[in-house]
């Protein structure tokens, strides 16, 4: 999909690619099909969505996320993406879990932490700066079920709301 999109289409939306993932396969495969196609790669753009939450309840957020991608551990598609990106122990727990409650627990820290921004307003703009430092990649800020969504996107970009507290 990402090399057919740098090889026709001006750009790509993705959802739920780990940070990892879009500096590792994502950015160069997109990059090497434009060339490939005879475009220029630094004309391809690259948005991808990033889970955010600023809360002083990381845990809440991070259940809230693993009700959102206990759906996707299940598609074969985004299954292939996350053992690609190094999440294939995520998937055999999910495999194995019994039940529903148990799938969502499957999808562990670590696959969270790399997918997402939660915490406090540091580390909200940590997890947007590490999608930045993946390649040409805009962050899209994506809001958390149960989390709020304006002091998120202060947070994700802080240099944003210093300019408008300045002005």
């Amino acid at each position: 999909m990402v090399a057919l999109a740098g090889e026709i289409a001006d750009g790509i939306v993705l959802w739920a690619c780990p940070a990892s993932y879009v500096r590792d396969v994502v950015v160069p495969t997109a990059r090497e099909a434009r060339a490939a196609a005879g475009k220029d790669p630094d004309t391809f753009a690259i948005v991808a969505a990033v889970p955010s939450a600023a809360t002083d309840d990381p845990e809440r957020a991070i259940d809230g996320m693993r009700g959102e991608l206990v759906r996707y551990f299940g598609l074969p598609f985004y299954r292939r993406m996350f053992a690609a990106a190094g999440y294939g122990r995520d998937i055999a727990a999910y495999d194995a879990a019994g039940s529903d409650a148990a799938r969502r627990h499957a999808i562990g820290a670590e696959f969270i932490a790399d997918l997402c921004a939660i915490g406090d307003a540091r580390a909200v703009a940590d997890g947007v700066a590490r999608y930045r430092a993946a390649g040409p990649v805009t962050p899209m800020i994506s809001n958390i079920p149960g989390t709020a969504f304006i002091p998120t996107l202060h947070a994700a970009a802080p240099e944003r709301t210093a300019r408008s507290a300045a002005s």
